[in-house]
């Protein structure tokens, strides 16, 4: 038997304000609890936040696309613009292009065209082309993963290809056999379960009774195996019910102004990120969002800067409007249609709220998801300076 593996349990979109609804969920093997700050975005500047401690302004990494034709590598892709709509738009044909992409540039990371019209793709980079679960993992920074191989501490990071079945399965015998010091297991089910259901469907609380029986197995595998079994189950952002979607393509579209000239604009899900070319177009795209209030609003720049995603070089855009909660961009950059659920509004909104959960009290000054790598750190014992601007959870938290 060894002395100590820490189990770090990723359960992606598990919210407080859902976790509040099922306060039974993991109760035997996770009683300390706490509401979590999430990160203005998407999972794409969540994820890397957890594993390095940093926020998307520092590590760099806040949403996928952003507007860089000259180091855009896959601008080869313009050609497939002539395809016919029907196949251009078809998304089992935008999967399979996408992996095409991916294995012509050797990507690693969560790569997707998504809904971006080839058309526009050439003029986008993306920010997450290779993995950010090994060494070097961030555009800016280290994360534990850094660290545990730098150190040479073997652990358990699941494979992104497997489903929550296969990974549960796979960490089990890692557990089983003792070869590991370290575990990181991200379970994505509830995500995608709850982007086509909602959060209030039967299938979500038939999910969490299938997790919480999974998850109290491992436990108990890891317990025979190790004398010190520290749980954190945890979240990076929560789940709002979608009321409703607002076409701004077309309201953009209506000010005659030319894209890659004037400005160009990513239309993600619940924001639109726009990079304005001359004051003529900032002006008028300006007054056009200021006319929106009924659906939404420009995020400021002294907000963006309190929330960890203003870039001073607008890598991201110059101009964020973000939608009310529960009403999305439809159609989008990611998708045709609303659907039942959606993440990546204000961080303030209840619905938007991250959580954890633990065997092990948790500290009072842990408040938001970047945090998270520090329990990590400390769990393992590592020897680690507070990166700039963000010290260990023992001493601060973003927001105090």
């Amino acid at each position: 038997m060894k002395k100590k593996l820490p189990l770090f349990i990723f359960v992606d979109a598990l919210g407080f304000d859902l976790l509040r609804r099922h306060p039974e969920f993991m109760q035997d093997q996770a009683p300390e609890r706490k509401e979590l700050e999430t990160i203005f975005g998407y999972s794409s500047a969540c994820d890397p936040s957890i594993i390095s401690g940093l926020l998307p302004s520092q590590h760099l990494m806040w949403s996928s696309f952003y507007y860089s034709p000259e180091t855009c590598p896959y601008r080869w892709v313009r050609f497939l613009r002539f395809l016919p709509s029907a196949v251009a738009n078809y998304h089992r044909v935008r999967h399979y292009i996408s992996r095409l992409i991916k294995w012509v540039h050797g990507f690693t990371g969560y790569f997707q065209i998504y809904n971006v019209p080839f058309r526009l793709l050439p003029n986008f980079d993306y920010a997450e082309k290779y993995s950010i679960w090994g060494r070097d993992g961030v555009l800016k920074g280290r994360t534990i993963f850094s660290e545990l191989l730098e150190r040479g501490i073997p652990y358990y990071c699941d494979p992104e290809n497997y489903d929550d079945r296969a990974k549960i399965a796979d960490l089990k015998q890692a557990v089983s056999e003792e070869s590991i010091d370290f575990a990181y297991i991200l379970l994505g089910k509830l995500d995608a379960t709850m982007h086509g259901v909602g959060t209030r469907h039967p299938d979500v609380k038939q999910l969490l009774d299938w997790y919480h029986a999974q998850l109290s197995d491992l436990i108990q595998t890891a317990k025979q195996h190790y004398e010190d079994v520290p749980v954190y189950i945890f979240s990076d952002h929560g789940m709002h019910d979608v009321k409703g979607g607002f076409n701004l393509q077309a309201s953009i579209d209506g000010l005659g102004l030319r894209f890659g000239l004037d400005y160009a604009v990513v239309y993600d899900s619940t924001m639109a990120r726009f990079w304005c070319f001359n004051d003529v177009a900032r002006q008028r795209i300006h007054e056009h969002l200021d006319g929106l209030e009924s659906v939404g609003r420009i995020v400021p720049d002294d907000e963006l800067e309190a929330l960890g995603v203003y870039f001073a070089d607008a890598m991201y855009g110059d101009t964020v409007f973000l939608m009310h909660s529960g009403v999305v961009i439809a159609p989008s950059h990611m998708g045709r249609k609303a659907i039942p659920g959606m993440h990546g509004f204000h961080p303030s909104d209840p619905e938007s709220k991250a959580a954890i959960l633990s065997n092990k009290p948790l500290p009072v000054a842990l408040r938001s998801i970047e945090q998270i790598y520090w329990l990590m750190v400390n769990e393992m014992g590592l020897e680690i300076s507070a990166h700039p601007g963000l010290e260990p959870i023992a001493q601060t938290a973003r927001g105090s």
